[in-house]
């Protein structure tokens, strides 16, 4: 019955949001603000003890994740198909009072974070924050608000202090794959996208007030619109590319397509901390290497983007392989 459930939900979100999705928003609390009307579901409220800053979710799970500020905590709650919603639940802990770098992976179903306390440490987890496992230090000196995923080829997309790079989602072959002098001290692409129908980062370059665009390998990088100030927040849906935009000092929503190069926007009249298109076609399936008895491993299956192996069977933290099993370290 859950799965039927889930079905009618996708077909009857797909009658009326295919050009007009609904949006997860990080703003007084956690909603879902539905088109045309902008009408807003209201998932979680605002506590003394926290504000929610960061939103992400798992579509066929009916999972939203999201953070708070100053808690530096990585909270998760189920929606029930009756509308209800779970008591929130601690999946990830940092020192980090504006935690908010962390992605959800809807393919491998997997969540991989960093904590900028921890000299900018990649970590993956199982999406219930178990099996977390150290992937690589990166020391990147700036700042960006999320990695960026690519479930479908198995890599991590994250700025550096020299410009875009990639890793593999098993911690392997990190590579620069875009370099700008001007990375260096700034923020600068510190918003990306991906555009899995034509396999295309997009970022922002604020010092130069633009939005570019590259391959996913770097290459035929080139720009997409200029003059594009305090624009943040890019994702990709659907062929078009969304940002937020300001006017009067608050955010609009701004949808850019590259085919034909028309931009509309929507006036918001207010400000948001972060958005996320809320959309099953937001997030389409793909093969999971891990998905069959979480690949024969008996702790963390890691997919591998090389494609051979397909994935490999890893241990967590404060643990080391014996045999064909982990065991705690001595």
């Amino acid at each position: 019955m859950a799965f039927f459930n889930l079905i009618m939900k996708t077909m009857l979100t797909n009658l009326v949001s295919l050009d007009k999705p609904s949006l997860l928003i990080a703003r007084g609390g956690v909603s879902i603000k539905e088109e045309p009307l902008w009408n807003t579901k209201k998932i979680v409220n605002v506590t003394p003890s926290g504000l929610p800053v960061s939103v992400d979710y798992h579509w066929e799970k009916q999972f939203i994740y999201y953070s708070e500020m100053p808690a530096g905590e990585l909270y998760r709650v189920k929606l029930g198909d009756d509308g209800s919603v779970s008591p929130k639940k601690i999946i990830i802990t940092t020192k980090s009072m504006d935690f908010s770098q962390y992605a959800v992976d809807w393919v491998q179903d997997k969540i991989y974070w960093i904590d900028v306390e921890k000299n900018d440490t990649l970590y993956v987890s199982n999406l219930d924050g178990t099996m977390t496992k150290t992937l690589a230090v990166l020391n990147r000196l700036v700042r960006m608000t999320k990695p960026i995923l690519d479930p479908y080829k198995k890599y991590i997309y994250f700025t550096s202090s020299n410009g875009i790079e990639r890793i593999g989602m098993n911690g392997k072959d990190r590579k620069m794959i875009y370099s700008d002098i001007f990375f260096i001290g700034t923020d600068l692409g510190s918003d990306m996208a991906i555009d899995f129908q034509t396999d295309r980062i997009y970022y922002i370059e604020k010092v130069y007030s633009r939005i570019s665009s590259m391959k996913s390998d770097g290459t035929d990088n080139r720009q997409e619109l200029t003059n594009v100030y305090k624009s943040k927040f890019l994702t990709c849906y659907q062929g078009n590319l969304y940002y937020l935009g300001s006017k009067y000092d608050l955010d609009t929503f701004m949808r850019y397509n590259p085919s034909t190069g028309a931009t509309t926007q929507q006036d918001l009249e207010h400000n948001l901390w972060d958005y996320r298109i809320y959309h099953p076609f937001a997030q389409v399936s793909g093969t999971n290497p891990c998905g069959s008895n979480n690949g024969g491993c008996t702790h963390l299956c890691l997919p591998n983007h090389t494609g051979n192996p397909a994935y490999t069977c890893e241990c967590p933290d404060k643990y080391e392989k014996q045999g064909n099993t982990c065991v705690e370290s001595s």
